[in-house]
């Protein structure tokens, strides 16, 4: 009796579905359409990327961006304010159906989530006091410096100068409100949300956003998305070469950081940053 119940088992168990780790997620871009919503993972805190304007609105390049992109899809959106400390975990766990929230590619991040082509890239440097004495990397040694506790800075900066002292906070108005304070002597990130948030500063010429002599890193923003969502993440891409080929692109940039903006940037200051765009 023992190989007949043997077979008999054998051949119910191949008979169950699989349900779990076999089944295969229908892919994001499908449940969005079928939805209506693009449920979007944005900064609040980030000047000129994605903050609160003074309407109480989001607002921002990234903003513009992904509300373009949903408009492209044919779907309306909705925001979720997220954190550097947070947004990945937002994305895994489904609250979210993207990213687009000044989230730089780095290898780490890509073994959990995937990415998009870039649409922005961004030298790391420090914002400093103009009378800290402080032009370079070197002179950070035994200094302090304020940090997301989310963001690549908490590690890029004691790699470049490990003399540094870190000091890490929920986000960068607080770092730069240490920095006013004279509680550290420096903030280190993307040279875009340092300039961003020198030029919302009640004295913006007390401040100094060092160039060359203070990158200690720099990265490419890019939109993420879940991981093994080729179907979603191809479509992203050629939404954004589409913006970037129609001169949506060039447009929210020349509104937000470039030369119709409060920051008067250039593409020189994003190391002449060029999307990739693939031919037909």
């Amino acid at each position: 009796m023992k190989p007949f119940l043997l077979l008999a088992l054998g051949l119910t168990l191949l008979a169950v579905p699989v349900t779990t780790a076999g089944a295969q997620d229908k892919p994001m871009i499908e449940e969005v359409r079928t939805r209506g919503v693009l449920h979007a993972g944005v900064k609040n805190d980030a000047p000129y990327m994605g903050f609160v304007d003074d309407k109480g609105n989001l607002a921002g390049f990234e903003i513009d961006l992904i509300v373009d992109i949903a408009r492209r899809l044919g779907v309306k959106i909705e925001f979720e304010p997220v954190k550097a400390s947070n947004r990945v975990q937002l994305l895994q766990q489904k609250k979210i159906d993207l990213l687009i929230a000044t989230v730089s590619h780095y290898r780490s991040r890509d073994k959990v989530v995937d990415f998009s082509i870039p649409y922005l890239y961004t030298p790391q440097t420090l914002l400093v006091k103009k009378t800290s004495g402080i032009n370079s990397m070197a002179d950070l040694a035994g200094k302090r410096v304020g940090v997301d506790a989310g963001a690549g800075a908490v590690k890029k900066v004691p790699e470049a100068q490990p003399k540094a002292v870190i000091q890490t906070f929920q986000g960068w108005p607080e770092a730069f409100f240490a920095l006013e304070r004279g509680t550290v002597d420096a903030v280190a990130t993307d040279n875009i949300l340092l300039a961003g948030l020198r030029v919302e500063a009640p004295k913006p010429d007390d401040y100094v956003l060092l160039t060359k002599g203070g990158f200690y890193s720099g990265g490419y923003y890019a939109i993420a998305l879940r991981e093994n969502d080729s179907k979603s993440r191809d479509e992203i891409n050629f939404l954004l070469q589409d913006q970037w080929k129609d001169g949506t692109w060039q447009k929210a940039f020349d509104k937000w950081l470039g030369k119709d903006s409060k920051l008067k940037m250039t593409l020189a200051d994003f190391d002449d940053f060029k999307m990739p765009v693939w031919d037909e």
